[in-house]
């Protein structure tokens, strides 16, 4: 019933909210895609950048970012706080390697709890963040964010001072709240940064080639500088980074709010509460997502995380393969690991490119298919690893599916749903993408530790999952739908 009477974030009737018709032919109503560049309180013409001019749909890399200052302000703020997130993550595992090791413990099920716990906020307050970034200026919002994450980022030389794996828990822990909430801000803003669908397309293939460079670089580099100079060293070239992307982002100009907070007269009402609108606007988004047909691509992320959920704990067993319990190296190896990922996220997006188009949404969904296939090819090509030469190409072909997956079922969303509800959709995908990859992340250790199986063991049954997904998604858009 809820649903049914849903009403739209500007108060209008359920009538006005778009919705899917004649989905197999990817027939939408006039207005849909149009309300949600147009809806809400995008930038101003006199405050914000102007918008780059595309002739005929021709959209360039390279046009995008030298025509959009504030586009590329925002780029080069994620560029920097993703290389320095890399560098606490490996900090912290390499951490929590050296006081196991310092014990004479070897635990998997460590490794999965750290990686359960940086997800478990994303589950839990996303959707917190979604509401955020529908009420509240989004620019703000990630402004005040960076600057808390510098702070937090400090804590970590205290939680390494300690010698304590459940400080380091904590503070990840604390670090990754600040990341829950900040996430629906940066993904939403970028459909006001870019109003034009073929550039929204680019933007987004950016932003993917953003987080595989910098998972390449700052994993690398994160991992060198925990060996050479110190695990301290990477905690305080985070917190940097946290600064510097505030900083950048405090220059983007323009108004980044789609709706209003509440009314005068729902301000002044004493029965009015965050919390209250918290639990509406949730409650709202998701029957908004429910109510329409496309609203099953928030599954897309889900289905995939499952498979590269148990990536990172399969990654740091890989890395200490060679030495027996002697440890050097490892940080550098787990480096090198998370570098191929990046590779593998930067190349397949570029390539995948040439065959997908903004205004045919199928050719979205042949990719999101395509990239279940590239996950199994490399999940079961690390089960049968011989070298880290292996380790390297297979992690790079899984990564690649991940990363079209991830931009791809992204575009679905942000090409279908409304600005005012788009926050709160974003949230909703990544909460359950989360949820999946914590899911995986911890059996992935569990498996190892409590079954005995290795990690060539692990990683065929990821390329199963991955394989069975292909097979179910394949069916569902080819059959089911139609």
């Amino acid at each position: 019933g809820q649903c049914q009477s849903l009403l739209s974030a500007d108060g209008s009737s359920p009538r006005s909210l778009p919705r899917v018709v004649n989905h197999p032919a990817h027939q939408f109503p006039d207005g849909c895609q149009t309300r949600r560049q147009s809806s809400g309180h995008p930038p101003s013409d006199e405050t914000a950048d102007q918008p780059t001019k595309f002739i005929d749909g021709e959209v360039s890399y390279w046009s995008l970012i030298r025509g959009n200052k504030n586009f590329r302000l925002y780029l080069v703020s994620y560029l920097v706080t993703h290389t320095g997130e890399w560098f606490t993550y490996v900090a912290s595992l390499t951490a929590i390697e050296q006081i196991q090791a310092s014990k004479g413990i070897v635990s998997r099920t460590s490794i999965s709890v750290l990686v359960c716990l940086r997800l478990l906020p994303n589950v839990l307050l996303t959707s917190v963040g979604g509401v955020i970034a529908d009420s509240h200026d989004r620019r703000v919002v990630m402004l005040v964010l960076d600057c808390v994450g510098a702070c937090v980022a400090l804590l970590f030389i205290f939680a390494y001072w300690l010698k304590s794996i459940n400080a380091i828990y904590f503070v990840n822990v604390l670090q990754m709240i600040v990341a829950s909430i900040y996430e629906p801000n940066r993904s939403s803003i970028v459909t006001q940064l870019v109003k034009d669908e073929e550039g929204l397309k680019k933007a987004n293939i950016i932003n993917g080639l953003a987080w595989s460079s910098m998972t390449a670089v700052g994993s690398c580099i994160g991992g060198f500088a925990a060996a050479r100079f110190g695990i301290p060293i990477c905690f305080c070239i985070d917190s940097l980074t946290y600064i510097m992307s505030a900083s950048l982002v405090w220059l983007i100009s323009g108004e980044y709010k789609v709706s209003k907070t509440a009314t005068e007269e729902e301000v002044e009402s004493s029965s009015f509460s965050l919390l209250k609108q918290f639990t509406t606007m949730t409650r709202d988004g998701v029957c908004y997502l429910a109510s329409n047909c496309w609203g099953v691509f928030a599954l897309f992320k889900f289905c995939s995380a499952l498979v590269f959920g148990a990536a990172d704990v399969l990654n740091v067993s890989f890395a200490e393969r060679g030495n027996g319990a002697d440890l050097d190296g490892s940080s550098e190896r787990l480096g090198l690991i998370f570098a191929s990922v990046g590779l593998g996220c930067f190349v397949a997006p570029l390539i995948f490119d040439h065959f997908t188009r903004m205004e045919n949404p199928e050719s979205l969904e042949r990719s999101c298919l395509a990239s279940y296939m590239l996950m199994a090819i490399g999940c079961f090509g690390m089960s049968v690893v011989t070298s880290f030469t292996e380790i390297y190409w297979c992690t790079a072909i899984r990564a690649g599916g991940s990363s079209v997956l991830w931009i791809y079922s992204s575009l679905l969303l942000q090409k279908f749903c409304s600005q005012e509800m788009l926050g709160r959709v974003l949230s909703v995908d990544y909460a359950l993408a989360t949820l999946a990859e914590s899911i995986s992340a911890f059996g992935g250790g569990f498996l190892q530790d409590d079954f005995g199986m290795s990690a060539e063991q692990v990683s065929f049954l990821m390329g199963v999952v991955a394989t069975t997904a292909f097979v179910l998604w394949t069916i569902y858009l080819l059959v089911v739908r139609i």
